[in-house]
């Protein structure tokens, strides 16, 4: 179980945001908002594992035709992360209420959280994301064996 390292009296660590393209920006436009895309799956991943956005894409683009699915469905990014060394866990809450990921207590290495069809990726206690998720649950969250 992770706990707050660097807390604030509340018992919170508020992280700060940083807008993160991860990697995309390479191979494709990003300066307005017409070239968004639903990719925070493969950009969340880039950014926790530092590889290529590109490798990731090509990766997750061939496991997702192997298995029929979308590159961005669970079925096909799970196996992937578990195949990168990164465990799945089950949310943190206070109390009976799930952690924001603004208040996810982690200072060290990546994590990558799945909030409400969304990932996104902390690192060395840092959000990472091309929006700020901060207020959202922190659902399901990933963490390399490293970190375990």
């Amino acid at each position: 179980m992770l706990r707050a390292l660097n807390s604030n009296p509340k018992g919170t660590y508020r992280m700060k945001f940083i807008k993160d393209h991860g990697g995309r920006q390479k191979y494709f436009p990003c300066r307005f908002k017409k070239d968004n895309t639903n990719d925070c799956v493969i950009r969340a991943i880039s950014i926790a594992t530092d590889q290529d956005y590109m490798k990731v894409w090509r990766d997750l683009f061939r496991l997702g035709t192997e298995a029929g699915r979308m590159p961005n469905d669970t079925t096909c990014y799970e196996p992937y992360l578990t195949s990168l060394g990164w465990v799945k866990h089950s949310p943190l809450k206070k109390g009976k209420r799930k952690l924001k990921v603004k208040n996810f207590p982690i200072k060290n290495g990546a994590v990558i959280i799945h909030t409400c069809n969304h990932l996104t990726t902390i690192l060395h206690g840092e959000l990472h994301d091309t929006w700020n998720t901060g207020e959202y649950a922190a659902n399901s969250y990933y963490t390399h064996i490293s970190l375990n």
